[in-house]
């Protein structure tokens, strides 16, 4: 396995044949002798392949996800069906191709067939549209066709029962509301009648307490009148005692408010006060490391100095040498003549100037340190004298917010005392006159009785309007007979009614208006019985209206289940058919297993008789007689072979028919190695 580069990849279940123009799954594993990339890709090749540029199509491998190397993983790739091959009975196989081109994997051989059914298998149906045409299909085909019709019709069939079940559902519950309000309406006749009973003994008791009520209406007319008299005198005085004590709230809500605002005034201040205090503080910290700093950069500065005039000092040193120098060049010059010392001298003098120049520029630098040195100092002198002029207003403004702090506590504290004057005069003026105080208390004590009495009489009287007002609707609810009778009675009431007594607003106007108000109710309460007696006999009407339709609905649901019954029965047939058809199916393939059995038992014996063959040929070896003898015994064993048929371990499932004859003419590719399972070229092997 290590060795052999094709077993790297190995392809799964490759199949002997495929069907062309149709999606081709490949499924092969990657072993761990092999690290994919996102450039390998898995091709299919014609059986006798030389390199890997002669695929028919391919695709590319797609990389496994959470991939760890030197494992194994599964990987499958789909093939359309428009790149597949055609039916041109040539053998092809999947190869694995790396992205360095190199080939690390091959499957077995397989071919593209299309399929064709046996004469068994077709029917001829004639066609739903036109029944003089017939159809030829297959039978799988056929009855899969007509068990989708049925599985179509039976759930049509369950669609439309569940809805029949559904509506039948309603209409019971529709029933059993309906009879519910027909029991109901029973209930509330009953309990009408009764109670118009009732109101007939109760009429004669109420025109009785119809006097005494008006009796008692002019004796509470008259209290109330007294009362509201009185009523209006005490509310006059309880609004001037309100306003006073208005006037008073006003002037202690402006008190309580200039104190609040007082005191949130100098909550700021000692806020104020308390962020000036951090404020200095923080100045103070940043003084403190100024100054240091300063300190620091005068040292600095000094040493500065310091190096700068030894840098001077030392330049006016160079300067006295450099001068003192030219003089014994010239006392030279003017003393020696030969060449060799004028160069040695020169160079002498040209390194001294360099030298010197090298001193100029260190002094140069020097100096520009030394002035941006004395800038920083000015600039830290400056902020420094810009933080203690800062530090002093603070101190000035800390100084000011004590003094405003000071003189707003002084402000509060005569407020308080104003406030505790204005209360003490007050409480002296209520002590002063303690009788005009008490004769105050005494009325309001005497108001409020007043009012208590007449809210207790006017609750009497709220009980007894109620009272009448049952009575009157249970009144209302006479017959005939009491309508005419109180009727006559309302038209001599008027009668006997002086003009003086039927004055508007007057205790003896009650009568009339109280009979025009129960004759109002008993209309009304005929309307309502009216409207009642109509909705019963609607009630009732739609009643029967909904146990017709129930009926029809039942006798459809009826004709339904028959139906279904029906359908079941045909699904059942149906069912027999494909089961009879599976078991000849069964049979079918059972007998093609024993005709193979016996083709791979006299293939066996084929062998056997091969070997035997072969070993009587190399016996004879020695001598030409048995040689000529084993020639022709090999010659008769490929006879024999060539006599015999080749049985594969698997039966090819499609019949041998003429290939269709191609639109477009294909000329067979030269291979390098020729096709290994054809007969010339095993031959040419062997």
């Amino acid at each position: 396995m290590d060795t052999s580069n094709f077993a790297h990849v190995i392809f799964q279940n490759v199949g002997k044949s495929y069907l062309p123009h149709a999606a081709l799954e490949c499924h092969y594993t990657l072993t761990q002798f092999i690290k994919p990339h996102p450039k390998d890709w898995v091709g299919i090749f014609k059986v006798g392949w030389s390199t890997a540029r002669d695929y028919y199509t391919f695709l590319w491998s797609p990389l496994p996800e959470n991939y760890v190397e030197g494992t194994a993983v599964n990987r499958t790739v789909v093939f359309q069906g428009y790149y597949v091959p055609n039916d041109d009975g040539e053998f092809y196989q999947f190869c694995y191709v790396t992205h360095k081109g190199e080939i690390r994997g091959a499957s077995t051989p397989f071919q593209f067939r299309a399929s064709s059914p046996s004469e068994d298998e077709l029917l001829t149906v004639e066609d739903e549209c036109n029944s003089d045409i017939l159809v030829v299909t297959t039978k799988a085909g056929f009855l899969e066709q007509k068990v989708e019709e049925a599985q179509r019709e039976k759930d049509e069939l369950l669609t439309k029962l569940s809805l029949v079940q559904q509506e039948k559902e309603q209409l019971e519950a529709e029933k059993e509301s309906l009879q519910k309000e027909f029991e109901q309406e029973k209930e509330t006749c009953a309990q009408l009648r009764r109670e118009n009973q009732e109101v007939q003994h109760s009429s004669q008791a109420l025109v009785e307490e119809k006097d005494e009520i008006k009796t008692r209406l002019e004796e509470a007319t008259a209290r109330v009148v007294q009362l509201e008299e009185d009523l209006i005198g005490v509310t006059q005085k309880g609004l001037q005692k309100e306003t006073e004590l208005d006037s008073l709230k006003d002037r202690l809500k402006k008190f309580t408010a200039e104190k609040e605002s007082l005191e949130s005034h100098l909550k700021n201040e000692k806020d104020e006060k308390e962020l000036y205090k951090i404020h200095l503080k923080n100045r103070e910290l940043e003084n403190t490391k100024l100054s240091a700093e300063l300190q620091m950069l005068k040292s600095v500065d000094v040493n500065k100095e310091n190096t700068i005039a030894q840098f001077k000092e030392e330049v006016g040193r160079l300067q006295t040498c450099l001068t003192e120098k030219e003089k014994q060049y010239k006392e030279i010059l003017a003393k020696v003549s030969p060449l060799g010392e004028m160069k040695a001298l020169k160079e002498q003098l040209r390194q001294k100037e360099e030298q010197l120049q090298a001193n100029q520029q260190q002094s140069s630098l020097l100096a520009a340190e030394l002035r941006d040195a004395s800038s920083a100092r000015d600039r830290t002198m400056s902020e420094l004298y810009h933080m203690k002029v800062e530090v002093d207003a603070l101190r000035q403004a800390k100084t000011e917010a004590q003094a405003q702090c000071v003189r707003l506590e002084r402000l509060v504290e005569q407020m308080k005392t104003e406030a505790k004057q204005e209360a003490a005069k007050a409480e002296e003026e209520a002590a002063a006159d303690p009788a005009a105080v008490a004769e105050l208390q005494r009325e309001v004590d005497d108001l409020k009785l007043r009012l208590h009495m007449a809210a207790e009489h006017y609750k009497e009287k709220y009980k007894e309007c109620q009272r009448l007002q049952k009575q009157v609707l249970k009144l209302s609810e006479q017959q005939g007979d009491f309508k005419r009778s109180s009727t006559q009675e309302a038209t001599a009431i008027p009668a006997s009614v002086s003009p003086d007594t039927s004055v508007p607003g007057s205790p003896g106007s009650a009568d009339p208006m109280l009979e025009a108000i129960i004759q109002e109710k008993l209309k009304g309460i005929s309307r309502e019985a009216s409207d009642r007696n109509d909705k019963y006999r609607k009630c009732k009407q739609m009643l029967m209206e909904e146990k017709e339709r129930s009926c029809m609905f039942a006798d459809e649901l009826a004709k339904m289940e028959v139906k279904f019954k029906e359908q079941l029965k045909t699904n059942e047939s149906l069912k027999l058919q494909l089961a009879a058809e599976e078991d000849r199916y069964k049979s079918q393939v059972a007998e093609k297993g024993r005709e193979l059995k016996e083709v791979k038992d006299t293939l066996t014996l084929v062998l056997k008789e091969k070997d035997k063959l072969e070993g009587d040929l190399q016996k004879g070896g020695s001598s030409g007689k048995k040689g000529e003898q084993g020639g022709s015994e090999k010659s008769s064993l490929e006879n024999l072979q060539s006599s015999v048929p080749l049985f594969l371990q698997y039966p090819v499932p499609y019949t041998q028919d003429a290939p269709t004859p191609l639109l477009v003419s294909q000329s067979p590719s030269k291979l390098q190695f020729g096709n290994p399972y054809s007969v010339t070229d095993s031959k040419a092997w062997t």
